[in-house]
């Protein structure tokens, strides 16, 4: 509760007028890095927990998370442009059309979340078949699939609840459902993975269906505490609103760009995978490691993703502009001194944490050459996103979508080039994190320089 009260305390501040500083932003930032920090360490046990498995058992829950992760995207794109939205209208003061805005969201959100249940039940088997090299890794990406996608029902729901906090800047919300997510995941995990506490022993798949009890939990959480807390009433969200399609056009308008560019960047990483499953399960498995790092010293970048949406969607919708470059500026430096520190001290201990996943001394050691690529395209990427979500929380997710396709189209072309056409190793085939966080921070960039961002409207 005192959380709560602190959260609101700086939310009034902002509705000052004034700038805000390094200490508002860190306070937004901080219950979604929270979260993401919960959520990375539930992959991180996820992945340790699979890796006393076997490398095939990592390398399928690679493929199969990221797959599944570019499912979700769709509706979490869409979960970013209506935040974007529920933001303008929080800066607006018109709070009842926040409710509205969620209705009409959720109309488009549930019936897309039905929708890709059905296909991968339909042709996902088919799909997994033709693209793996491995037998066993098809086998542990098909009974993980099995259980996994009945989460994407509860996740698309969970996303509307995290637009509709986050929008409206409440996101110590969020990340107590994360943290309520992460127990049961453990739980599961430890329980599903290897059979304790007299359930089945079901290894990679186990890992699936946990993850979907989670979700449901989270789930439940959110719909409670929003049901019983009394001063969500005046943002309309338990009235029933008149379905208006011009609405849900001007939403789509919006969320659709930001969805369809969250799909094609976890795309271009599913893409990412599929090719290094062709040069071996070594290589896989060290990957999906190297991916838990990645999560690692990323986290606190997503919190920052997150405030810049919202912050600088509330600085258009109350006139206030000219407050956005400097509050970029704060947020880089931010950024960059959090990320850079999670990276010095990964790399100090990196020896100890491959061994939290293998004691396989050649995956430890292939493990190693990647860490170096990944700790510069860690720098690179987080100065990146920052600007990137400068143009996304402006309004400009056409621009986003559009920058999104030419980074995510050079970055697989350049993976498949080193796969296919050279006898690269895996730690140069990792460059291609590098080109990625070069080529959106200067295209984001020089947008933000010379386009006309300043008047978009939503």
């Amino acid at each position: 509760m005192e959380l709560e009260l602190f959260c609101w305390e700086e939310i009034n501040k902002l509705k000052t007028g004034t700038i805000v500083t390094y200490k508002e932003i860190f306070q937004l930032s901080l219950p979604i890095m929270a979260g993401s920090a919960i959520e990375n360490l539930t992959a991180i046990i996820n992945i340790a927990f699979l890796g006393r498995v076997g490398s095939v058992a990592l390398g399928a829950v690679a493929i199969g998370g990221i797959f599944y992760l570019a499912l979700v995207m769709l509706g979490f794109g869409f979960g970013i442009g209506t935040q974007i939205i529920v933001s303008r209208r929080f800066g607006e003061k018109n709070y009842k059309d926040i409710g509205t805005t969620l209705h009409h969201a959720f109309a488009f959100l549930l019936p897309l979340a039905i929708i890709i249940f059905f296909l991968v039940h339909a042709f996902g088997t088919g799909l997994f078949k033709s693209f793996l090299k491995s037998n066993e890794v098809f086998m542990g990406v098909k009974g993980f699939m099995y259980y996994r996608i009945w989460g994407i029902l509860f996740a698309f729901t969970n996303i509307l609840f995290r637009a509709f906090y986050v929008g409206i800047q409440k996101t110590f919300v969020i990340g107590l459902c994360s943290a309520i997510i992460a127990l049961f995941n453990i739980f599961f995990d430890f329980s599903l993975i290897f059979g304790n506490f007299g359930l089945p022993k079901m290894g990679v798949a186990g890992a699936g269906l946990s993850s979907v009890i989670s979700e449901i939990a989270g789930t439940l959480f959110l719909i409670i505490y929003t049901v019983y807390r009394s001063d969500i009433k005046e943002f309309a969200l338990v009235q029933i609103s008149k379905f208006n399609f011009n609405l849900l056009s001007r939403i789509f308008k919006v969320a659709s760009p930001v969805m369809l560019q969250f799909s094609i960047s976890f795309g271009g990483w599913f893409a990412f995978f599929l090719m290094v499953e062709k040069m071996g399960e070594i290589p896989l498995a060290a990957s999906n490691i190297i991916r838990t790092f990645y999560m690692i010293v990323l986290l606190p970048i997503w919190g920052y993703a997150a405030a810049t949406n919202t912050l600088v969607s509330y600085k258009m919708g109350s006139s206030s502009v000219s407050e956005i470059i400097p509050l970029m500026k704060k947020l880089i430096g931010l950024s960059l001194v959090t990320v850079t520190s999670l990276v010095i001290i990964t790399d100090l201990f990196s020896h100890s944490f491959f061994k939290i996943f293998t004691n396989n001394p050649i995956l430890i050691e292939a493990c190693h050459p990647i860490l170096i690529v990944v700790s510069i395209s860690s720098i690179l990427v987080t100065f990146a996103v920052i600007l990137f979500n400068v143009v996304s929380g402006a309004g400009k997710t056409q621009v986003t979508l559009i920058t999104e396709f030419i980074v995510i189209t050079l970055y697989v072309a350049w993976t498949y080039f080193l796969v296919h056409f050279t006898n690269a190793s895996i730690a140069i085939v990792w460059t291609a994190e590098i080109l990625y966080g070069v080529a959106m921070a200067l295209l984001s960039g020089l947008y933000l320089k010379y386009g006309n961002w300043r008047k978009a409207v939503v």
